[in-house]
């Protein structure tokens, strides 16, 4: 099928991407120790967990928590590996909004 290949040549594309490269290398280095990559999951799951936070305090609660991980963020791998991740993020974040627009579903919300 045309679509198939027009994706693998895609996919091939975007992880020869720097973005994606740079994420891998740090991803690499992240498993080679198991104790900063399991802290780092942990991290990542509680602030997973705000966006779902229905509490009035939500932004004290991220206040405190930002607060009690700033040394832990300023780790050099941790910022690192975590900046590498936000950025493959935000790009696969903007494809999906250059596919969504370009076939512009109608996704109106008004039948709920």
């Amino acid at each position: 099928m045309e679509l198939d290949t027009a994706l693998k040549q895609f996919i091939s594309v975007l992880m020869d991407s720097k973005e994606f490269k740079r994420y891998e290398y740090q991803k690499e280095k992240i498993k080679k120790n198991p104790q900063l990559r399991e802290q780092i999951n942990s991290f990542r799951q509680q602030r997973l967990e705000f966006q779902t936070y229905e509490g009035e305090d939500l932004f004290e609660k991220i206040d405190e928590f930002e607060a009690a991980h700033e040394n832990f963020k300023g780790k050099p791998a941790v910022r690192e590996y975590l900046n590498a991740e936000l950025e493959v993020c935000r790009m696969v974040q903007h494809i999906y909004h250059v596919i969504a627009e370009a076939v512009d579903v109608d996704m109106e919300t008004d039948f709920m």
